[in-house]
């Protein structure tokens, strides 16, 4: 199930959200846009607010595709919305790959207590 995440861009004040998705496709072309800037277009899978199951076209920047994206993985994403309403998503290249869990660190509270109560701590 994806999850969203409403973030407030601090530049513009209009609210936005953060999401994973999955990299199915990486676009060929290599496109600027009005400002300059280099992006691909890039095919993303993940879950709408209703659960559907859906594949959308997504913008990746060169700043992000330069750290190497791999297809397969899941990605953050930014959801917004332009003048006219309509939805804009940028993919990161930030993925959750080698992120930490709970279980990497369940000991870690009990060990604390093991070396308080060891005899040898004075």
């Amino acid at each position: 199930m994806t999850t969203y995440k409403k973030i407030q861009n601090l530049k513009t004040g209009v609210s936005e959200f953060l999401f994973n998705a999955k990299l199915l496709k990486i676009g060929e072309n290599v496109i600027k846009n009005s400002n300059s800037k280099d992006y691909r277009i890039v095919t993303l899978e993940f879950e709408l607010p209703n659960g559907e199951q859906v594949q959308r076209t997504a913008i990746c920047y060169a700043s992000n595709y330069e750290y190497g994206i791999e297809e397969g993985k899941d990605y953050l994403s930014n959801l917004s919305f332009d003048e006219k309403g309509e939805p804009q998503i940028r993919m990161s290249h930030l993925n959750n790959a080698d992120r930490a869990s709970v279980e990497d660190f369940s000991g870690l509270f009990q060990a604390t207590k093991q070396l308080i109560d060891d005899e040898l701590v004075m």
